[in-house]
């Protein structure tokens, strides 16, 4: 999971094992199951930090981390045996962490499509300078995805480019469940579907995680009927809808300047029109 060549210092990366340790163990096998995920999540975590070079060992980073992460590997999926497994030992927890990666992140067989797809998203969703930081962060990992070379980058390299994009997709969506109140709210939600959307296309091990995002929304809502006027139906997003939704924001603003423009027609006219006093 590196993406770069940072070093952790010795003392630091003995903490993160530390607390590894003391989150993985046969005896956890014992615990209820949520307090399993919980554990696991954390331990994932401590992991996920130390193997990426995180410079400090912050305990509250890692609790604070945990719920993401396990968003993003999808833990809550997992089978009781696997989570089990990963809890019994820290080498058994890297292989599962491991395999989640690859398993949901890891380029495929039509890796030139999937870039081809994020590429034509890249190009049609907004970038207005008005967009919050979360947003612009999500609009920076589909261009990276977008520029991504098969031939020349790393599958380890690409994991790390779509584990980072999914991560952007779940903040983007998180706590923003409902019907966006305005064009720009609903422009940025969308465009997080658009990029989940493609990501599903390109990797049916995302299908049910998908399903779990789209169904958590569609609940919010009060739409989980498919005729419900805000119902959300995955299938309907990607990077062909980014292009029409482009198409429509520039005809709105064609439309908003020739408001501007009669208006101050308008405007001038009446002040023509308006008498004035002689000399």
């Amino acid at each position: 999971m590196k993406e770069d060549n940072m070093t952790v210092s010795s003392q630091t990366k003995d903490k993160f094992k530390a607390y590894i340790d003391s989150h993985t163990g046969k005896e956890l096998a014992e615990k209820k199951p949520r307090e399993k995920i919980d554990t696991l999540a954390k331990a994932t975590t401590a992991y996920m930090l130390m193997e990426s070079g995180a410079k400090r060992y912050n305990e509250n980073v890692i609790h604070r981390k945990a719920e993401k992460i396990k968003q993003t590997l999808d833990l809550d999926d997992l089978h009781e045996v696997e989570i089990n497994a990963m809890l019994s030992s820290p080498a058994k927890l890297k292989k599962g962490v491991n395999h989640q990666l690859n398993t949901l992140y890891a380029p495929n067989d039509n890796i030139k499509d999937y870039v081809k797809k994020m590429k034509v998203l890249a190009e049609n969703m907004p970038m207005e300078d008005n967009r919050s930081a979360q947003y612009n962060t999500m609009a920076n990992c589909i261009k990276e995805v977008s520029e991504i070379d098969p031939a020349k980058t790393s599958r380890d390299r690409i994991i790390v480019k779509n584990y980072k994009l999914m991560q952007s997709i779940e903040r983007n969506i998180q706590g923003k469940e409902r019907v966006r109140r305005t064009n720009s709210g609903m422009e940025c939600f969308n465009t997080a579907l658009d990029a989940l959307a493609i990501m599903n296309d390109h990797n049916p091990a995302l299908n049910d995680k998908t399903n779990s995002i789209v169904d958590k929304i569609n609940y919010t809502r009060g739409s989980e009927r498919s005729n419900h006027k805000d119902h959300i139906d995955i299938k309907e997003f990607g990077a062909a809808r980014s292009v029409e939704a482009k198409k429509a924001r520039v005809q709105r603003a064609k439309e908003r300047r020739l408001e501007r423009t009669l208006d101050k027609d308008k405007l001038k006219k009446k002040q023509m029109e308006r008498p004035t006093l002689g000399m």
